[in-house]
């Protein structure tokens, strides 16, 4: 019965939304509330891939954590949307362009909640390891109690770096006007 398993679906969805819809908000009303500098705009740009990133992993048909969302708490739930914006962050720091490192760890720090101190080393872990995003991963398979899985971890990986691509393509776009 195709009714059973809608309802079903839409009642995962509906958990998920209300678990998700606070913590985007709050993290879109955070960022909204900084100073409007190049970071800013950054921080924003750091956020869509997080927002994104989070979009398909929970993904009810195919998302690669969609098992998880039956036990998705409000905490794991932030836990993950902190280590992809520090992810995130990580990436965009790297990018060739003019960035004031230590307003961008600020602004996040304000926005996660957390000591500038604190986020300067959470963002350098990604940095600093062989891959940031495979670091990402198990960080998120940890915060969500799951185990790791290595297909996954590679399916991790793609789609961040196409949702980041893309999102790059778009600052580049905004910074240097050809689009």
């Amino acid at each position: 019965n195709n009714m059973g398993l809608f309802s079903a679906l839409s009642g995962k969805i509906y958990r998920f939304n209300s678990i998700n819809q606070p913590i985007d908000n709050g993290i879109a009303a955070k960022i909204k509330g900084l100073e409007d500098t190049p970071e800013r705009f950054l921080l924003i740009a750091a956020f869509g891939i997080t927002q994104e990133m989070v979009g398909q992993i929970f993904h009810p048909d195919h998302g690669m954590f969609r098992k998880s969302l039956d036990s998705l708490t409000t905490e794991s739930l932030a836990k993950v949307y902190y280590i992809l914006l520090d992810l995130s962050v990580s990436s965009i720091i790297k990018l060739p362009l003019n960035i004031d490192e230590k307003n961008i760890i600020e602004g996040l720090s304000k926005v996660s909640g957390q000591g500038t101190d604190k986020t300067k080393e959470d963002i350098e872990s990604y940095t600093k390891a062989d891959s940031g995003v495979i670091k990402a991963y198990e960080n998120t398979c940890s915060a969500l109690s799951r185990e790791q899985d290595s297909q996954t971890a590679i399916l991790f990986g793609t789609t961040f770096m196409k949702i980041y691509d893309e999102v790059v393509t778009k600052i580049g776009n905004a910074i240097y006007g050809n689009g």
